[in-house]
């Protein structure tokens, strides 16, 4: 039996096989088994045809059954799917007990995840790039400067990591760089410290405790020595939870340059946001920064700036060009002038280069920095970048296709065989349905969901949308209770269903479903993992 993709939940087939909650009980389980052997069974039919296809289900049937209904085998299979079941674990009188199986199995996770920890490494880099074009029209040169930054940070065990990092800055004829090094250690569940260390520019030697002091609520200590002026500086930082997406923190520091700062993020599924306000001993400022999401590959910000030294406003956003690389361009303009900045980032990896245009607020040049490149992305946005996106994406689905056909060709014949089974049933229950006014699936098909929405029309001509969706009007009427009720099970992927299958394997996928229910009209669309109750009113058209 094949397993889930990886696109959502794991480990579910089994429960969709047999139209089982993953929480269902030993009797739900045994109940299941018993009704779908009741249409499977081999022996019921007589045409050689028909029970070779009968055979095949049951055999599916009976594989699931006997792995749910073994508490021993069902654990494992939850916690590690059938790959668990596959890999020779032996289930002996030194692994009779749910307990001890889940322990011996995450004994082997950790021992694995250690395995991979004791080569991780995690590297991280950015290099700045200060143009100026005032500088360039006086013909001084476009570089102002330039700073490189480097980092990488080392798991040595479960509770222990070693970051080392250097930057190094040169500006006009003068340059400065440092070197440092943290040791951090979890002594304790929700407990770390960590010494560092820097030589270089500003260097120092410190130590930093941090705990957690409640579910929402953690402290950070630290002390450090200056070896430059020999100054101590004392910092303590509180963190609080105050609700599921934002947080706030106070921060105090004391010694040369003290200062106290209060705080405050959120985050959810498509924005971002975050402010500050900082008093020091000869400065004060005041920081926001707002990020929204306007789809999966871009975004847009607006921060803002006041204080002592600052008084700037930006725009910008981003796009993601790649699984690894985002784009972004900035426009700033304050009291320093008029400023581009362009980033790019992928991995763990920035460039980013800052343009200064002008030092002078000029109202022309500031509107014209603002609009021309606005209206340059968006040009090519309509002309370029999205015609060949689309391109790309079409390309690489059609290529997805060839790969996965033989797959696909070979399930939609194991989904057309097992409706051939369930049409009698799924037709009586249908005509009985239809007799006393109740619940009747009119239409269901299930597949790709930019194919669905679509519509009838390119379904029924485009054989290339068609090839991504599969009828299972049959199967959803098999499914209905006597009751005039179906339900299929939240985080149970679809296509696991008896009469079912993946028709565009690594595409997300949604279920259309038109139904009729005491003569009414009724119509609603599911994501593949998404439960489905009906009928319900709000599905009325």
């Amino acid at each position: 039996m094949k397993e889930d993709d990886g696109t959502g939940p794991p480990n579910r087939e089994l429960y969709a096989l047999l139209h089982l909650s993953p929480e269902a009980s030993d009797e739900e389980i045994r109940r299941a088994y018993r009704q779908w052997a009741q249409v499977y069974h081999p022996d019921k039919y007589q045409a050689p045809h028909m029970k070779e296809i009968a055979t095949e289900n049951f055999q599916r049937i009976c594989e699931a059954y006997e792995i749910l209904s073994d508490e021993n085998k069902r654990q494992i299979y939850d916690i590690y799917g059938m790959e668990g079941l596959n890999s020779g674990l032996e289930l002996g009188p030194k692994l009779n007990k749910v307990e001890e199986i889940k322990e011996q199995l995450e004994k082997l996770k950790r021992m694995k995840e250690q395995q991979k920890m004791s080569a991780l490494f995690l590297p991280k880099g950015s290099i700045v790039a200060n143009l100026s074009l005032p500088e360039f029209l006086d013909g001084d040169g476009i570089m102002r400067g330039m700073a490189m930054s480097s980092a990488v940070q080392s798991q040595l065990s479960k509770s222990s990591a070693l970051s080392l990092s250097g930057n190094l800055g040169v500006e006009e004829n003068s340059g400065a760089g440092a070197a440092s090094a943290v040791f951090r250690h979890q002594i304790a569940s929700g407990s770390t410290i960590e010494f560092m260390g820097s030589v270089g520019l500003g260097s120092l030697i410190g130590v930093q405790m941090t705990r957690q002091l409640s579910l929402h609520s953690t402290a950070t200590l630290g002390i450090a020595k200056s070896f430059h002026d020999g100054s101590i500086n004392l910092s303590n930082v509180w963190t609080r939870q105050l609700s599921d997406t934002a947080s706030g923190n106070i921060e105090l520091l004391l010694g040369p340059q003290s200062s106290i700062g209060v705080g405050w993020q959120k985050k959810d599924q498509n924005t971002s946001a975050a402010g500050e306000v900082k008093f020091g001993t000869n400065s004060f400022g005041i920081s926001a920064r707002y990020t929204r999401r306007f789809s999966s590959k871009s975004h847009g910000r607006i921060a803002g700036r006041i204080g002592s030294a600052a008084l700037e406003v930006e725009v910008g956003g981003g796009r993601k060009v790649s699984d690894f690389s985002t784009v972004r361009m900035l426009y700033t303009i304050g009291i320093r002038g008029i400023f581009w900045r362009f980033e790019l980032h992928r991995g763990g990896q920035k460039l980013l280069i800052p343009i200064l245009l002008s030092r002078d607020l000029n109202p022309v040049l500031a509107t014209g920095a603002l609009v021309v490149p606005t209206s340059i992305y968006f040009i090519l946005k309509k002309f370029v970048f999205k015609p060949y996106y689309l391109k790309r994406e079409k390309q690489k689905a059609l290529e997805n296709m060839e790969r996965t056909a033989t797959q696909v060709q070979e399930a939609r014949k194991v989904a057309a065989k097992a409706q051939q089974l369930l049409e009698n049933v799924a037709n009586r229950k249908r005509n009985k349905q239809q007799e006393i006014g109740g619940l009747v699936i009119t239409k269901a098909i299930y597949g790709n969901h930019k194919a669905l929405k679509k519509g009838d029309e390119l379904r029924e001509t485009n054989d290339e949308l068609a090839s991504q969706v599969l009828d299972v009007t049959l199967p959803l009427n098999f499914l209905v209770n006597d009751s005039g009720q179906l339900k299929l099970h939240d985080g149970v992927k679809k296509s696991g269903i008896m009469g079912f299958c993946d028709p565009c394997p690594g595409e997300p996928k949604q279920l259309h479903v038109e139904y009729t229910y005491h003569g009414e009209r009724y119509e609603v669309a599911v994501d593949d993992y998404e439960e489905l109750i009906i009928p319900q009113i709000a599905h009325r058209v």
